[in-house]
């Protein structure tokens, strides 16, 4: 007899989450809908509000479902894992980008977060998780190896670059959450 509730898998979620942020953030950041007549304050408050609902509510919903439900099967725990950092990543983030304060304390925070994404990315290697998951954590590793001397310099450029390397994050997360629109 099968069981009365059955867990789905909540994966499209997340990465739907990630997607709509990093697009925001992305498009920002290259200057897409930023005027000279933009309020500075307006418009950070804007992406912390993008980045605590989508990248870290819907990413952290996920990892508990991973967690609780065992519903990826071999890598749950090491996806739940990854949902669950990137999840409390984007809701300091968000919370920063809300509350205001210096980038260069956020891009100390970068420095740890870089680390952890390189031993994702080992992980990933050994599992086989290559495409699309490995290549999004490779262009996260390049946008956080961005983002670190932009904020800390507050070269333009460089935050051009990390806009960049945003669209690159949601263009392979699209082929994350592909499947699962289409079943």
């Amino acid at each position: 007899m099968e069981p009365f509730i059955t867990a789905v898998n909540p994966e499209a979620i997340g990465v739907f989450g990630l997607f709509a942020t990093v697009i925001c953030f992305g498009l920002e950041q290259i200057g897409v809908g930023v005027t000279k007549d933009t309020d500075p304050v307006k418009m950070q408050r804007t992406l912390g509000h993008i980045a605590i609902v989508f990248g870290s509510v819907c990413q952290l919903f996920t990892s508990v479902w991973c967690f609780a439900f065992n519903v990826l099967g071999d890598h749950s725990k090491f996806l739940g894992t990854v949902f669950g950092f990137f999840g409390l990543f984007w809701l300091l983030v968000g919370i920063f980008f809300v509350k205001g304060g210096d980038k260069k304390m956020l891009a100390n925070f970068f420095i740890p977060c870089l680390i952890l994404n390189t031993l994702f990315l080992v992980r990933c290697i050994q599992d086989g998780l290559i495409w699309p998951l490995g290549m999004a954590v490779v262009v996260i590793e390049f946008l956080l190896l961005t983002l670190i001397p932009a904020w800390y310099t507050g070269n333009p450029k460089l935050g051009k670059l990390a806009g960049v390397w945003n669209l690159v994050i949601a263009g392979i997360a699209f082929f994350l959450l592909y499947p699962h629109v289409l079943g």
